[in-house]
C-alpha cells in the first residue's frame, strides 16, 4: 500500500502560536489591569479614610449638638442661664464655621478620588466590581458631607440668632440692675441698648429649624422695651400717673413672655435638626458597611 502524505504541521503550529499569544496578551491585559485598579483603589481608600477622619469630628459634634438646640426657658430662669446659653451657641458657631471648608475640600477630593476610579476602564474590566464597591462607599461619604454642609450651614444661622437672643435679656438685666440703683440715666442708655439688640436678632429670626414663636417674641420684647422707656421717662419727669400705668403695662408684658410654651419651641427646633442628623448618621454608616 502507498504511504499516506505527510500532514503538514504549519497551520497547526500557527494557530497553536496564535493562541499562546493572545493567551499571554490576555494574561498581561488582566495583571496590567489588575494592577491599574488596585493602585487607583489604594489611592481613593488612602482619601476616604482622611475625610473620614476629619468625618469623626463632626459625627460627635452633630451628636453631641443633639437635643441641646434649645432656647432658655422665659420663665424661672435666671441671667446666668442665658449667659450660659449664649456662650454654647457661640462655640457651636465658632466650630460649624470651622468645619465648612474642610467638608469643601474634603468633598473636592472624594469627587476627583471617585472620578478616577472609572479612568481607563477598558484597562480594568476584571475589576469592576471591586471599583464600583469603593465608588459606592465614597458615593455614601460624599452624600455624608452634603448633609453635614447643609447642618453647618443651618447651625451657623441658629446660633448666631440665638446669640442674639440671649442678649436682649443680658440687656433686660442691665435695666434692671441700673434701676435698683436708681442710675436713671444708665437704665435709660441699657434700654436703648435693649432696642437696637431686638433689632439685631430679628434680622436674624429666619434661622433655619426656628418656630414663628420666635419671631412674636421679638414684637413683644421691641413693646416691653417701649414700656421700659415710658416708665423711665415718668420717672425722669417725676409723673407717677404715667409712671404707674407703665408699671401696669410692664407686668402685663412680662406674664406674656413667660406663657410662651418653650418646651414646644425646643422641640420644633429638634424636629427640624434631628432628621437631618440621623440622615447624616445614616450616610456615614452606609459609607462604613459598604
Amino acid at each position: 500500500m502507498a504511504t499516506a502524505p505527510a500532514r503538514n504541521m504549519r497551520p497547526i503550529i500557527t494557530v497553536v502560536a496564535i493562541i499562546v499569544v493572545v493567551v499571554l496578551a490576555l494574561v498581561g491585559y488582566a495583571g496590567a489591569g489588575y494592577a491599574f485598579a488596585n493602585s487607583k483603589i489604594d489611592s481613593a481608600r488612602g482619601t476616604y479614610n482622611t475625610v473620614v477622619s476629619h468625618q469623626n469630628t463632626l459625627t460627635t459634634q452633630f451628636n453631641a449638638a443633639a437635643g441641646k438646640l434649645t432656647a432658655v426657658g422665659l420663665k424661672s430662669s435666671s441671667i446666668d442661664d442665658f449667659k450660659t446659653n449664649q456662650a454654647a451657641y457661640a462655640q457651636l458657631v465658632t466650630q460649624a464655621q470651622a468645619a465648612q471648608p474642610t467638608i469643601t475640600n474634603d468633598d473636592a477630593s472624594l469627587a476627583k478620588a471617585q472620578d478616577s476610579l472609572t479612568e481607563n476602564s477598558w484597562l480594568t474590566v476584571f475589576s469592576k466590581g471591586s471599583l464600583d464597591q469603593v465608588s459606592t462607599k465614597i458615593g455614601h461619604e460624599r452624600n455624608a458631607l452634603a448633609s453635614a454642609k447643609t447642618i453647618t450651614g443651618d447651625m451657623i444661622q441658629l446660633g448666631k440668632f440665638f446669640q442674639a437672643y440671649d442678649t436682649l435679656f443680658i440687656d433686660i438685666d442691665t435695666v434692671g440692675v441700673k434701676e435698683e440703683a436708681t442710675d436713671l440715666t444708665g437704665a435709660v442708655s441699657a434700654v436703648a441698648t435693649l432696642k437696637t439688640d431686638i433689632g439685631t436678632a430679628t434680622g436674624l429670626a429666619d434661622a433655619p429649624g426656628l418656630p414663628s414663636e420666635m419671631k412674636q417674641i421679638l414684637t413683644d420684647l421691641q413693646t416691653l422695651a417701649a414700656d421700659e422707656k415710658k416708665l423711665l421717662d415718668a420717672a425722669v419727669a417725676g409723673d407717677a400717673t404715667n409712671a404707674e400705668a407703665a408699671v401696669k403695662s410692664l407686668t402685663a408684658d412680662l406674664n406674656k413672655l413667660e406663657a410662651y410654651d418653650t418646651n414646644k419651641i425646643n422641640s420644633e427646633i429638634q424636629a427640624f435638626y434631628q432628621p437631618l442628623i440621623d440622615t447624616f448618621n445614616s450616610e456615614v454608616n452606609k459609607a462604613n458597611n459598604t
